[in-house]
């Protein structure tokens, strides 16, 4: 019997495997690029189709035993932020960083942050779905999360206030938009931006998105079901499409993107070599790590 899927994903279940990998490049690039469509998506992959959709201090704090909350993300996080200050970690060609910029660059070498990140290209979240740092999840289903841009963000790119008081301000039922400033050579390859918001308590998600409660009635189903017919499209009716990635494609996949896009593991994660007890600070503060 065929394992259920954990997502109410958009999949090709029938016809050869060249076939099927072709439907998948093509459902994801046929939300990316419909014209007409007055959403735009921000794209996330996880090459473990088994893990929540949820920034990685969320995970941190629940493997620690803590509840999942707005109190104890707060606290985590500022203890986050002041170790990387005490560690000079905040200077960034010259310029001290305020908190959430400093948060988009730790996330971005592999910390612990409240900020999920997302891309603005699609191809770049599928190679992230296929290539994990992980071994262990190349046998592991991935997942592209296709998720709607909030049309307003009330963070500045270089916001001086404290993580705490943007954090209370932020709305208790929508998620937020983060352009951080260019602090990383992986946030500009990646074209990557970043999302935040209050805890959701929800058993698959914990930031404020809403996703469709079963496969059967997924819209990104329907959608992909009348690709070529005439007239309007099925309307998107929540925040988030979601694609599942065979792991028995991630090799081809991996190739194809390697061979048509230039994305490579070294070219995506970029080693900070003028700066390499950053990343090693970010390493030590990530999701599985225990809060002292």
């Amino acid at each position: 019997m065929a394992r259920e899927a954990r997502w109410p994903w958009w999949q090709q279940y029938t016809g050869t495997d060249d076939y099927r990998i072709r439907e998948l490049l093509r459902a994801v690039l046929d939300l990316h690029g419909y014209f007409g469509d007055s959403s735009t998506w921000l794209w996330r992959g996880q090459a473990n189709s088994d893990y929540l959709l949820s920034p990685g201090v969320h995970t941190r704090v629940s493997k620690s035993g803590l509840t999942v909350d707005d109190k104890n993300i707060t606290l985590a996080t500022r203890k986050l932020l002041d170790s990387a200050r005490a560690a000079r970690l905040d200077v960034h060609e010259g310029a001290a960083l305020p908190d959430f910029a400093l948060l988009a660059q730790l996330q971005h070498h592999g910390a612990a942050t409240p900020l999920l990140d997302v891309s603005l290209d699609p191809l770049v979240a599928l190679y992230m779905a296929v290539v994990s740092p992980t071994s262990s999840d190349d046998d592991r289903d991935g997942v592209i999360f296709a998720i709607k841009k909030p049309e307003q963000s009330p963070i500045q790119a270089f916001d001086v206030r404290t993580f705490e008081q943007v954090y209370n301000q932020l709305p208790s039922d929508q998620t937020v938009f983060y352009a951080a400033p260019d602090v990383s050579d992986r946030l500009r390859i990646q074209r990557g931006y970043f999302l935040i918001s209050r805890v959701k308590d929800d058993p698959k998600v914990t930031i404020n998105v809403s996703i469709d409660p079963e496969r059967a009635g997924a819209w990104i189903i329907k959608r992909m079901e009348s690709r070529g017919v005439k007239g309007p499209q099925p309307k998107a009716s929540t925040d988030t499409a979601i694609f599942r990635v065979p792991s028995k494609f991630k090799p081809r996949l991996q190739e194809w993107l390697e061979e048509r896009t230039g994305l490579t593991t070294d070219f995506v994660y970029p080693t900070l070599w003028h700066q390499p007890h950053q990343e090693t600070f970010a390493k030590s503060q990530g999701r599985l790590s225990p809060l002292g």
